[in-house]
């Protein structure tokens, strides 16, 4: 089985009240871990890859473990590039065969981040690979910022319009109130801002920062119109916690398969719930 593009992964979901989980992985373990998940569920996965995780000269190992692993399995799974910032971070993604990429211009004036992410959608399409952007942003769960600050990052439902007209994505991640990594204070998202955005915008809808974020908050928002949920933080704690506790005790007698499993097997527990959570299991049935 060949590996399918954003777009295609995600058209049976919107709509549907379901939403495909996205999974960072930078190493051999968690790739088989979010493999295990997806056969175990019977669920589409989506495999992201993100700069901050692998030095640029070494995704062509990355890209080639993932894409071995779908052809061994047969899962259905789209490999895409995360938080993408250069156009030449997405041309090397393209050159590997990613069916996705996603630039990253969310800092920067809206038809600043217009112009790139347009540029980006040009890059791209002749290859038919989708392209997902971000409009308004998505920052750390660690920083503190005051109330007026954080409804300015939220995204604009009339700016999105447009962003999605002149650009001609695929995707759209919006910011509703959600942070990435572990969150200071538990997040309170905006359900009647991404109602508004799902009306309005006829695109699928990616929600970053979903690690830490309650359970029923998720489920609440794949409900009103999220298609793609990304998951990093969550996945990363179980895995290095279960690699921790696999080292405790004499060195000498600790196998570097068994540390190994011990991470694989808790990050795809991780997977499994996220995949539940977000009604993906046994949706894998619906792509031809």
């Amino acid at each position: 089985m060949s590996l399918m593009t954003l777009s295609e992964i995600l058209r049976p979901c919107v709509g549907q009240n379901w939403a495909v989980g996205a999974y960072d992985t930078p190493t051999l373990e968690t790739t088989q871990a979010i493999v295990d998940a997806a056969i175990a569920d019977q669920a589409p996965v989506i495999f992201m890859l993100y700069p901050g995780h692998i030095c640029q000269d070494r995704w062509v190992t990355q890209a080639a473990v993932i894409r071995t692993e779908v052809e061994r399995t047969g899962i259905k799974a789209a490999m895409i590039l995360d938080h993408g910032q250069t156009l030449d971070q997405v041309k090397q993604a393209i050159d590997l065969g990613f069916t996705g990429v996603m630039i990253d211009a969310s800092k920067t004036p809206l038809a600043e981040n217009i112009a790139l992410t347009r540029r980006v959608v040009e890059q791209a399409r002749p290859y038919g690979i989708s392209v997902e952007a971000e409009l308004g942003h998505v920052g750390s769960g660690q920083e503190e910022l005051s109330e007026a600050e954080q409804q300015k990052r939220l995204t604009r439902v009339d700016d999105a319009e447009r962003f999605v007209r002149e650009t001609g994505i695929d995707a759209l991640a919006v910011a509703i109130g959600t942070a990435h990594g572990l969150y200071r204070v538990k997040p309170q998202l905006d359900f009647q801002r991404l109602a508004e955005l799902r009306q309005r915008i006829d695109i699928p809808l990616v929600l970053h920062g979903s690690s830490d974020t309650p359970d029923p908050a998720l489920q609440q928002a794949v409900e009103i119109g999220i298609d793609k949920v990304n998951v990093w933080a969550d996945v990363r704690i179980s895995y290095l916690q279960a690699i921790k506790a696999a080292l405790e005790g004499p060195i000498d007698k600790i196998e570097v398969s068994e540390v190994a499993e011990a991470g694989r097997a808790a990050a795809s527990r991780v997977v499994q719930h996220k995949n539940q959570l977000f009604g993906a299991v046994g949706k894998a049935s619906l792509y031809a």
